[in-house]
């Protein structure tokens, strides 16, 4: 069986044990801290638990509906803290709600949905944390290529390496079908631009105002490419 964890970038692995054993301490620093206020005490030991634990990896298909509404909210808080993500602020429910249904309807052999997902602090199921699509070319000509799209984390879980996370699994998935390039577009100036290039993403250049961010302004966007050595997919 194909081995995941030997897929993350290097350094990738070591900085997400690191992550864990000081958001462990800060839990009880923190903890410490509101020792004169019971309520205190246990509303800022679940907050900081919550952001402690280990986020997952997984994909989702066409009948995992009953991840929708966790979906929605996760779009919305993007855009209403403004990643656009093809939409406009205020975003509506039904709106998010209308373009998940048209990415459930789109997951087969050419377009691919990640979550990421950690346990609740309130034992209450599990938190999602943020989202991601691979969108395989069907081109005869460009069977080599896919685009990522809809990279999202929640505000939440930012600074966790959840983006990272879930970009390396959607690389892997890549990898294994021999899909050798991979693209996509990012805002200019975003702070997605910065995880990109410390993901290893290439640069290739600008389009400059080429849509509208969350706020109705005109921004450029920035065309990134990187390069993966095919594996071998697990027998």
């Amino acid at each position: 069986m194909f081995n995941f964890a030997s897929f993350l970038a290097p350094g990738l692995t070591q900085s997400l044990h690191s992550f864990d054993a000081h958001a462990g301490a800060h839990v009880g620093a923190h903890a410490g801290a509101y020792s004169g206020t019971q309520t205190g005490l246990h509303a800022a030991a679940a907050q900081l638990q919550a952001r402690a634990a280990p986020a997952g990896v997984r994909q989702l298909g066409s009948q995992d509906l009953q991840w929708l509404p966790a979906l929605c909210d996760l779009l919305i808080d993007g855009v209403h803290r403004g990643a656009s993500l093809g939409f406009l602020a205020p975003l509506s429910r039904y709106a998010a709600l209308e373009y998940w249904h048209g990415v459930f309807a789109r997951l087969g052999p050419h377009h691919k949905l990640w979550i990421a997902c950690a346990a609740s602090a309130a034992g209450a199921g599990e938190q999602l944390l943020g989202a991601v699509q691979l969108s395989l070319a069907p081109s005869a000509n460009a069977h080599h290529r896919g685009e990522v799209q809809g990279l999202m984390v929640h505000s939440r879980a930012r600074g966790r390496g959840v983006a990272s996370l879930l970009m390396a699994r959607l690389e892997c998935a890549a990898a294994v079908q021999a899909r050798t390039l991979l693209v996509l577009e990012a805002p200019s100036g975003s702070q997605a631009e910065a995880v990109y290039v410390h993901l290893g993403w290439q640069r290739a250049g600008e389009i400059p105002d080429y849509d509208a961010s969350a706020d109705g302004n005109l921004q450029g966007a920035s065309l990134y490419f990187k390069r993966l050595k095919a594996l071998t997919a697990p027998r």
